[in-house]
């Protein structure tokens, strides 16, 4: 049993599917069911119940694959332990963000990163708060840029900046000043992002606690498409302060929210567990000092 084994059998586990591991593995899909049939043979247990669709992993197949995790994770450990004590700098790095702040903030982070490791492979992840979070759970990210994470025993939140949340709505409407009392448009259409992302959440409370509950004319997953409706007028919707300084400002306003001024932090998150390799440490100052004008 060798290391590409493993990966293979760990692959099918996240993806449920062999095609789909195959195509992900680059292998073919004969050669992937034979491994696998090979590797049950040897355990003299089934891993995969391949009478459902998508696969089902056994009892014995869980016990199995958290081994096989285990053993490719201390072997990515060492490996990068190693690569730092000899100043190798072709390691690959993976970076959790939201696509609204990857669109924002990484492309010049990332040009200055990759002057100073120009053999690093980055893979950067865009998702949900919620999608994020599992996959660095499940060890397939190594730094996180989100909101604080709930789980300060395994996990370091390093606070970045924080940012307001403002009201964002058509220029059409014609509303003056710098400020809003949010219930004024207690009768006028919001489009906003899922319930399922904590601006969602954050956005139907701020609602409620202002005395109404929103007219929700669109729902949508990220802020540059809430952004683009409000573009065409088509109802008010929240964002990030981050945002906004980025983004076109055309056919619409951005409000402060009068006496109520919702501020979330973000920060850079890292597993305790996993040894943070110096890239990463490196990558996290050039975006602080970026983020701060340094």
């Amino acid at each position: 049993m060798n290391f590409n084994q493993l990966k293979y059998i760990v692959t099918i586990a996240d993806e449920l599917n062999i095609s789909k591991a195959a195509q992900k593995l680059y292998v073919s899909q004969p050669s992937l069911s034979q491994c696998v049939q090979n590797i049950e043979r040897e355990l003299g247990a089934k891993i995969f119940d391949r009478s459902s669709t998508p696969l089902k992993v056994t009892y014995a197949g869980e016990v199995y694959i958290n081994w096989a995790r285990g053993i490719l994770n201390s072997t990515e450990e060492i490996n990068r332990q190693i690569a730092d004590i000899s100043g190798q700098k072709n390691i690959k790095l993976v970076i959790g963000i939201s696509p609204y702040r990857s669109t924002c903030i990484l492309p010049p982070v990332i040009k200055q990163f990759k002057e100073l490791y120009p053999e690093c492979f980055l893979v950067v992840e865009e998702h949900p708060t919620t999608v994020l979070h599992s996959m660095m759970d499940e060890g397939k990210i190594d730094i996180l840029i989100d909101t604080p994470h709930h789980n300060t025993i395994d996990y370091t939140s390093i606070p970045l900046i924080k940012e307001n949340i403002l009201i964002e709505v058509p220029e059409s409407w014609g509303i003056k000043g710098d400020e809003i009392t949010l219930s004024d448009l207690a009768d006028k259409p919001f489009i906003m992002v899922s319930s399922e992302q904590l601006l969602g959440r954050i956005s139907r409370d701020l609602c409620l606690k202002n005395g109404f509950e929103p007219k929700i004319s669109l729902e949508c997953h990220t802020v540059e498409t809430a952004h683009s409706f409000v573009i065409q007028g088509l109802g008010a919707a929240f964002v990030p302060e981050l945002f906004i300084k980025y983004f076109d400002k055309k056919d619409t306003n951005y409000y402060k929210i009068k006496d109520f001024q919702p501020v979330r932090e973000f920060c850079v998150i890292y597993n305790n567990r996993k040894y943070l390799p110096l890239a990463a440490k490196d990558f996290i100052k050039i975006l602080d000092d970026f983020l701060h004008g340094r």
